[in-house]
C-alpha cells in the first residue's frame, strides 16, 4: 500500500508519542479509584480485542529504530508500523459498529490506547486525522490473514478465532476484576457498618424484661461450656453467644465471596492451558483482593483510637476478639493466594525460575510470610508469658507485611488499577491511630510516677498532675530499652492527692467525668488500677513538693516483666519519668449507662477480686451523681488473697476509714464452706470482704435478688480473676433466662 502525504503525516504524529509499550499488561497510566469504581480496563471491548489479537511481537522495528530489532515492541515501533496501524484500523472498523460504540470513544482509544498507555504518552491526534486514517483503510481493505511466525510487514485481517479469544480474555478478566472490588467493598463497608447499625437498635424502646431475657439466651452466655474469660486449654478464649454472630457473618461472606462472581470464557487468549488455569487465576486473585480488603478492618478493630468505639456500644475487648478472627481470615486468604500462584507457575506454566527473580514475586513472599508468622507469635500463651516479645514482634511483622504488600502491587501493576489503595487505606488508619496516640501522650507531657509497695503482691503508682478519666497506656522510657512499649492500666477520674507528707488519706470519691470507660490490659500485666482523690504517701516523697497535687493513682498487681521493674523502684524519692495516653471510650450511641443504676435497674451489686476493686470505685461514685442518695440497694463483695491485706488497708485509707457492723464478723448463709467474712459499711454501701476464701456467688446473687425483689432490677458489675468472672456470668445469665431483671457489666482486664 502506498502512503500519500496525509498518511505519512499521520504516522509521523504517532511517532511523537514516545511512550514505551511493555509486553506485560501491568504497565500503564495511573488510575484513580478501583477497577470498575471508576477505573476501566478494556473499554471499548471491541477495540481492545483488536489490539490484543494483532501479533505485535512480529513487527520488525529495525527499519525505523536505527537497525535495532527487538522482540519487545515499543510504542515508537507501533506508531511507525504502517501494517500494524492500518490492520488495527480495519479490525476496529469491521467489529465495533456491531457494538454501537460511539465514534468519540473510538477516537479516544486510538489516541490513548492503541500504541501504548504510559504516563508520558501524550494525546497527539485530532479527530479528523484519526478518522482520516480509518477512511483510507476502507479504500484498500486487507484480504488475507497473516500466517503465524511471519513478519508483520503488511496489512492483515484479524481472524475471528483470534478476535473471539482476545475478546473473551479481556472481558472475562475485567468482569472478574470488577467483582473482586465489589465484593471487597462489601466486606469493608459491612465490617465497619454492621456494628454501628446494631448499636442503633438500643434506641428502640423494647420491653426491659424481653431485652434481659434475650441477652440471657443469645448474647451474654459463653458460646459453649461455662468459660468466657478463662482460656480453654490455655490456648484461646470462648466468645459469648452474641460475639460469634458477627464473626460468623464475616467468615461466611469471606468464604462465599471466594466462590462466586466468576464468568470464565473459552477460547481465551489469556490462558493457553485452558479453563482450569483460568479459574485458578481468578480464585488466586480473589483471595488476594479479599485479604487486602480485610487489612483495613484488622487495623481498625485493633486501634486504640478506633472510631467504632465512639460510634457503637461495643467494648474494646469485643473489637479485639473480632480483630483476631479477621486477622486469621486475612492471613489464610493471603496464604491461599500465594499457594495458588505458586502452583500456577510451577505446575502449569512451569516458569517459576524466571518469575521468582522478579521483585513483585519476592515482595509478595515477604508479605505473606510476615502475615503467617504473626499467628503463632500471637497465641495466648505467648501473649501471657512473653508480652513484650509479642508486642514487638506484632508491630515489626505488621509493618513488614504492609510494606511487602505495597511493593508487591507497585512492582506488578505500578499504580494502574488502584490495588494499592487498599494498602494506602490500611496505612492511613494505622497512621491516624499512632498520630492520635502521640497527641494524647504529648498532651500530657512528661510525668513522674512514685511507687509504694503494698504488701507482697501489690504496688501503687501515684502520678501527680495527670488527668486520666478512663484508662491509661503508660510508657516507662527508663525501665527498658524498648521505649516504644506501652502498658495498659485502668484509671477512675481526676482527683486530689493530698496528705502525701502525713500518710493520712481521706478520699472523697470524685464525680466521674467518664463512668463508661473500657479496659484493655496486657496479659503479662494482669493488673487493674485505680485513680484516687488522695493517696497514701509514697515512701520518702518530698512532702513540701507534693503535699497537695491533682493527679491519679494506680493499684498494680506485680507480675513478670514491666510490673516487676516498677516494683523495684518502690520508695525512691525522685520517682520515675513516664508518658501516658489517656482514654475514655465514651460511645455517642450508648443507650444504657455503663455500670450505673437506671429506673428499670436501680440496685447495684459489685463483685470484685483483688485489684478489681478499682473498677468499682468510680461506679460507686457515679451512682450518686444525679441523686442525693442511692435509688436502690448497693452492695459490694470483695475477695482477696491472704497477700492482699496491704491493698485492703490502702483502699480503706483512701475512702476515709471503715465502719464495721456491730457484733463483728458475720456469716453469709449458703456460703460453700461457711467461712466467716467481714461485713463493713463504706458510706451507704454494704461491703462484704473475704480474705483467703471464696464467695459462693450463686448464693450471694440469689440472696441479693431476694432482698431487692420488690425494688426493681439489679445491675451486677464484676471485675476480677477470670474464674470469678465466669462464675458470676453463668449465674446471672441463668437468672435472666428465667425473666429476672438483671444487667451484667464485666470489666475485663485481659487482652
Amino acid at each position: 500500500m502506498m502512503l500519500d502525504a496525509t498518511k505519512k503525516g499521520l504516522l509521523a504524529l504517532l511517532s511523537l508519542s514516545g511512550a514505551r509499550l511493555t509486553s506485560a499488561q501491568s504497565s500503564g497510566r495511573p488510575g484513580y479509584g478501583l477497577v470498575g469504581y471508576p477505573i476501566i480496563m478494556y473499554q471499548p471491548e471491541c477495540a481492545h480485542a483488536c489490539r490484543s489479537a494483532l501479533p505485535r511481537s512480529s513487527i520488525p522495528c529495525d527499519i525505523h529504530l536505527n537497525g535495532h530489532h527487538s522482540s519487545t515492541v515499543s510504542a515508537e515501533c507501533l506508531a511507525l508500523s504502517e501494517p500494524y496501524l492500518f490492520s488495527a484500523a480495519w479490525c476496529i472498523y469491521t467489529h465495533c459498529p456491531d457494538e454501537n460504540v460511539a465514534v468519540s470513544t473510538l477516537e479516544t482509544f486510538w489516541e490513548t490506547e492503541l500504541v501504548g498507555r504510559e504516563l508520558d504518552q501524550p494525546k497527539i491526534l485530532t479527530a479528523s486525522e484519526s478518522f482520516g486514517s480509518l477512511a483510507l483503510v476502507k479504500n484498500e481493505p486487507p484480504t488475507t490473514i497473516l500466517p503465524k511466525k511471519t513478519a508483520f510487514n503488511r496489512t492483515t485481517l484479524v481472524s475471528e478465532e483470534s478476535y473471539t479469544a482476545a475478546w473473551n480474555g479481556n472481558t472475562a478478566f475485567e468482569h472478574t476484576e470488577i467483582n473482586h472490588q465489589k465484593l471487597s467493598l462489601i466486606v469493608l463497608v459491612t465490617g465497619a457498618g454492621i456494628p454501628i447499625l446494631q448499636s442503633l437498635l438500643r434506641f428502640i424502646p423494647f420491653p426491659t424484661t424481653l431485652v434481659d431475657k434475650f441477652y440471657g439466651y443469645f448474647i451474654e452466655p459463653p458460646l459453649f461450656g461455662g468459660c468466657h474469660a478463662s482460656p480453654i486449654l490455655g490456648l484461646g478464649l470462648v466468645p459469648t453467644r452474641g460475639q460469634p454472630l458477627f464473626i460468623l457473618y464475616l467468615i461466611a461472606i469471606n468464604v462465599i465471596f471466594v466462590a462466586i462472581g466468576y464468568k470464565p470464557r473459552q477460547p481465551n487468549s489469556w490462558w493457553e492451558h485452558g479453563l482450569w488455569e483460568e479459574i485458578l487465576n481468578y480464585v488466586a486473585n480473589r483471595t488476594g483482593m479479599l485479604s487486602f480488603a480485610n487489612l483495613p478492618l484488622v487495623i481498625l478493630y485493633a486501634g486504640r483510637n478506633n472510631v467504632l468505639l465512639w460510634l457503637t456500644s461495643w467494648s474494646y475487648s469485643t473489637f479485639l476478639l473480632i480483630h483476631r478472627w479477621v486477622a486469621f481470615l486475612c492471613v489464610l486468604q493471603a496464604a491461599i493466594h500465594s499457594a495458588l500462584w505458586l502452583h500456577i507457575h510451577v505446575g502449569i506454566s512451569q516458569d517459576h525460575s524466571e518469575i521468582a527473580a522478579i521483585p513483585y514475586w519476592y515482595w509478595g513472599i515477604i508479605a505473606t510470610l510476615a502475615l503467617v508468622l504473626i499467628l503463632p507469635f500471637s497465641l495466648l500463651p505467648i501473649r501471657q508469658k512473653m508480652y513484650e516479645f509479642f508486642h514487638t514482634a506484632h508491630i515489626i511483622l505488621a509493618v513488614l507485611s504492609i510494606v511487602g504488600c505495597w511493593y508487591h502491587i507497585i512492582y506488578r501493576y505500578k499504580r494502574q488499577w488502584g490495588y494499592e489503595n487498599w494498602v494506602i487505606m490500611t496505612s492511613v488508619i494505622w497512621a491516624c491511630d499512632w498520630v492520635l496516640r502521640a497527641v494524647r501522650m504529648t498532651g500530657n507531657g512528661v510525668k513522674r510516677g512514685y511507687i509504694t509497695k503494698l504488701g507482697v503482691e501489690y504496688i501503687r503508682l501515684d502520678v501527680p498532675g495527670l488527668n486520666c478519666p478512663g484508662h491509661a497506656y503508660m510508657y516507662f522510657p527508663t525501665l527498658t530499652w524498648r521505649v516504644w512499649e506501652s502498658h495498659p492500666f485502668s484509671a477512675i477520674g481526676v482527683s486530689q492527692l493530698t496528705g502525701l507528707d502525713t500518710g493520712s488519706n481521706n478520699l472523697q470519691l470524685p464525680e466521674p467525668t467518664a463512668p463508661d470507660s473500657e479496659k484493655a490490659l496486657g496479659l503479662t500485666n494482669v493488673v487493674t488500677t485505680g485513680e484516687t482523690s488522695s493517696s497514701t504517701s509514697p515512701q520518702g516523697i518530698d512532702s513540701a513538693a507534693h503535699a497537695t497535687k491533682i493527679g491519679v493513682s494506680f493499684f498494680i498487681r506485680v507480675e513478670n516483666g514491666t510490673t516487676s521493674l516498677l516494683a523495684a523502684h518502690a520508695g525512691e524519692t525522685e520517682g520515675i519519668p513516664l508518658f501516658a495516653e489517656c482514654y475514655n471510650h465514651q460511645s455517642v450511641l450508648r443507650h444504657d449507662p455503663h455500670g450505673q443504676p437506671t429506673p428499670s435497674h436501680p440496685n447495684l451489686v459489685f463483685v470484685a477480686g483483688g485489684v478489681g476493686i478499682t473498677a468499682v470505685l468510680p461506679e460507686l461514685a457515679a451512682s450518686r451523681v444525679l441523686f442525693n442518695k442511692p435509688v436502690g440497694r448497693r452492695t459490694l463483695y470483695w475477695g482477696l488473697r491472704e497477700e492482699g491485706t496491704g491493698l485492703l488497708k490502702a483502699v480503706e485509707d483512701m475512702i476515709g476509714g471503715r465502719e464495721e457492723y456491730k457484733g463483728g464478723p458475720k456469716e453469709v448463709k449458703g456460703d460453700r464452706e461457711s467461712h466467716s467474712q467481714t461485713e463493713r459499711r463504706w458510706g451507704d454501701v454494704d461491703v462484704h470482704i473475704r480474705v483467703g476464701q471464696r464467695f459462693d456467688f450463686r448464693a450471694v446473687i440469689e440472696a441479693e435478688l431476694a432482698a431487692t425483689h420488690s425494688q426493681g432490677g439489679t445491675v451486677i458489675l464484676v471485675c476480677g480473676p477470670r474464674g470469678m468472672a465466669d462464675e458470676v456470668r453463668m449465674v446471672v445469665t441463668a437468672h435472666k433466662r428465667k425473666g429476672v431483671a438483671l444487667r451484667l457489666v464485666e470489666e475485663s482486664f485481659s487482652w
